[in-house]
């Protein structure tokens, strides 16, 4: 009883409080040391009616403790409960989240698609089921250097290339071999407008020497090229037979977008 009176005194009571204050303050100081990813999926899509495929998640090599030394892969779930997604409607300014988390403050080094196992494309009608390749996990898997800030939420874009993606086999069979591009706005610069008439469907490519970037408009004519390294382009855009293939040029900068403004096409019947 005496014991326990000594050892309760004011002083004691102080140190004690103090030992706890500093280990919830460690706590904190530790899980504040967070970086939020959203990674975002966006489609350079090909000559289809519609392309579909199954998501499963994604997942990202973060940097642990010490760095990329001992980073782990992160898993984020695409958690919707239909995981077979529309690629061909992310064109423009769509653009689906597949998921986002928290992972420890640092460099992201690598990101992984993780697709399951239903995918097809409709043309003219009529659907193809898409064969994935048999071990994809290395088309699937690229590498990217992302700074994940503290405090800071970090966009991690995922372009999936179709037109390059989906290769025939013979006897109407077709396979998947994906094609994906994966980028952060920080640094690049993106090339937009809107095409007129919507109904001319044009692609839309931006060609710096070997480099090309595709995409294609949206139902309101509308397109974006997200992602690019800044640099100069010849943006060509060509459009279907009923109307007359245009190019632009085009100077980028850093961390900036390019906005052409509304673009009319002009018609095969136009003098």
């Amino acid at each position: 009883m005496n014991f326990s009176k000594r050892f309760f005194t004011p002083v004691a009571v102080g140190i004690f409080l103090l030992f706890i204050g500093l280990y919830w303050g460690c706590e904190d100081v530790s899980s504040s040391n967070k970086a939020l990813i959203n990674v975002l999926l966006i489609d350079a899509p090909g000559d289809f009616d519609e392309v579909w495929v199954e998501v499963l998640g994604v997942e990202l090599l973060a940097a642990g403790s010490r760095g990329m030394e001992n980073g782990d892969w992160v898993n984020i779930p695409y958690t919707s409960a239909e995981k077979v997604i529309r690629l061909t409607d992310l064109v423009g300014s769509q653009r689906l989240l597949l998921g986002r988390k928290e992972v420890p403050a640092g460099e992201v080094s690598q990101v992984k698609l993780v697709l399951g196992e239903t995918h097809y494309f409709i043309k003219n009608g009529q659907q193809f089921p898409l064969q994935l390749v048999g071990n994809p996990e290395d088309l699937l898997t690229v590498d990217i250097k992302a700074n994940a800030a503290t405090g800071i939420a970090l966009d991690i874009y995922i372009d999936f290339n179709v037109a390059a993606s989906i290769h025939p086999l013979g006897n109407g069979q077709f396979q998947l071999k994906p094609a994906i591009r994966v980028f952060t706005l920080e640094g690049t610069t993106e090339v937009r407008g809107i095409i007129k008439p919507p109904t001319s469907k044009p692609y839309v490519y931006a060609i710096h020497e070997a480099d090309t970037f595709a995409t294609l408009t949206s139902v309101s004519g509308e397109f974006r090229l997200r992602g690019l390294p800044p640099t100069p382009y010849r943006i060509l855009i060509r459009p279907r037979p009923t109307h007359k293939d245009s190019v632009l040029q085009v100077v980028t900068k850093r961390d900036s977008v390019v906005n052409l403004g509304n673009i009319t096409l002009k018609s095969v019947t136009t003098d």
